[in-house]
């Protein structure tokens, strides 16, 4: 496999895992591998090509993160303004399993946030931020 090829798919796994707000803990964690092995799939140093398993799992949360950008600018569809809230913490309990941290996690609603927000403002919506009520009843 020529050296593109490999860049490529490393390069792909990381912005994609970036983008999604997913950490190197997180993808571990969902896709039943060591951080040390995410760290190798993404790093150039070494030859180790992303497994399908990580490509599929990073596509899943990549649908899924897209579809929560959309539903954020469908509901802000012909508004002028915007106001986009983010959460402080996490509402789960203590001594959850990993998985399910890394499955709930707060960093990636942010991430759709993030991308919502610039998409609104290049339609031209001025954008508010503010932080979600710490607890919800």
């Amino acid at each position: 496999m020529a050296k593109e090829d490999w860049s490529e798919a490393k390069a792909w796994m990381r912005a994609t895992r970036e983008r999604i707000g997913m950490t190197q803990h997180d993808a571990a964690v969902l896709a039943n591998l060591t951080v040390d092995m995410v760290k190798k799939y993404e790093s150039e140093k070494y030859r180790i090509q992303p497994s399908g398993r990580m490509r599929e799992m990073l596509e899943h949360y990549l649908a899924e993160h897209r579809r929560a950008v959309a539903a954020i600018m469908e509901r802000h569809r012909g508004d002028e303004r915007a106001v986009l809230s983010f959460s402080r913490v996490s509402n789960l309990p203590e001594g959850l399993p990993d998985w399910v941290r890394a499955e709930e996690s707060v960093k990636r609603r942010a991430a759709a946030v993030r991308e919502a927000a610039v998409l609104l403002e290049a339609e031209g919506v001025a954008v508010d931020y503010t932080y979600m009520p710490e607890e919800t009843e």
